[in-house]
């Protein structure tokens, strides 16, 4: 499912969960570079104790034991989750690198088209804006093994849609049509969460332990809004997105939500205090 589509049933999802996005991101304002510990790994949380309780028998019990599998907390939520080994995650990251390279064959621009020299640089960005947020707390949950064996790299695919996914390892694909609609500051928003999907290893977790995507889609939009921040984008950028594709779809109240929950004022503030802080010393947008 395309990253545009994700988002709209995420939060169409969400609505059926929840009578307000408060309760998603909590209602206190979180210093900069510390996970919160907040109703948003509440909310989760609950899941993971559902989910562990209700599916983990004898069998399941051996695997996580012998195999590698363990309970992580993911950065910036401090949400649990249930995740494949190290071993897993390459290897499911090589097939489907391997495997996106032979559907794609031929449909890959150069990476010194200027397209792919435009997504480079703007990944790039990203990525030193999550190291920056790293090194900010070098003990907190927004360090340690999550960032280690990661080969960022980014791919644009000569199609002329809005569309853009990840896959386990740090290789994100992009369409050009997204390239060629969207400003930097716009295409950050996308790239970032994006990089919020791989950094929380959410294609690595277990589906029984997360069985909605939906809520995959908002925490990736939540650390996306962060690292955006951290590398110099406006955060407002994202809200802005989201209120003028609204403008096309103005009968899908999903997407309005969508700009609604990421511009909270506790969440803004905390997106801002990033920005704010690095702007001075390397402005972007």
């Amino acid at each position: 499912m395309n990253w545009y589509r994700r988002a709209k049933l995420g939060i169409t999802s969400f609505h059926n969960l929840t009578n307000s996005t408060t309760q998603l991101y909590g209602n206190t304002i979180i210093p900069t570079c510390k996970p919160p510990t907040s109703s948003f790994q509440r909310y989760y949380n609950v899941d993971f104790a559902i989910a562990v309780a209700s599916s983990i028998g004898t069998l399941s019990y051996m695997l996580f034991c012998y195999h590698g599998m363990r309970i992580v907390n993911v950065p910036f939520t401090n949400r649990k989750c249930l995740i494949m080994s190290t071993m897993m995650q390459k290897r499911l990251g090589d097939f489907n690198l391997e495997d996106c390279m032979i559907k794609y064959k031929g449909k890959l621009l150069d990476e010194k088209d200027p397209h792919s020299v435009r997504a480079k640089l703007i990944l790039k960005n990203i990525i030193q804006g999550l190291e920056r947020q790293v090194k900010c707390n070098p003990n907190s949950n927004a360090s340690g093994y999550y960032y280690d064996g990661f080969n960022w790299n980014i791919l644009v695919m000569d199609h002329f849609v809005m569309d853009a996914f990840c896959i386990p390892g740090g290789t994100i694909f992009i369409y050009v049509g997204t390239l060629q609609a969207l400003t930097d500051g716009e295409v950050s928003v996308v790239i970032a969460h994006e990089v919020g999907h791989v950094v929380a290893r959410h294609l690595a977790e277990f589906q029984h332990i997360l069985q909605n995507s939906h809520k995959r889609e908002l925490e990736a939009d939540y650390i996306g809004l962060l690292l955006m921040a951290s590398a110099g984008y406006n955060p407002r950028i994202a809200v802005e997105l989201w209120k003028n594709i609204n403008l096309s779809y103005p009968d899908d109240p999903s997407i309005e939500e969508r700009a609604n929950s990421l511009a909270q004022a506790h969440v803004m503030e905390q997106a801002l205090t990033i920005y704010k802080e690095v702007t001075p010393r390397r402005p972007v947008n």
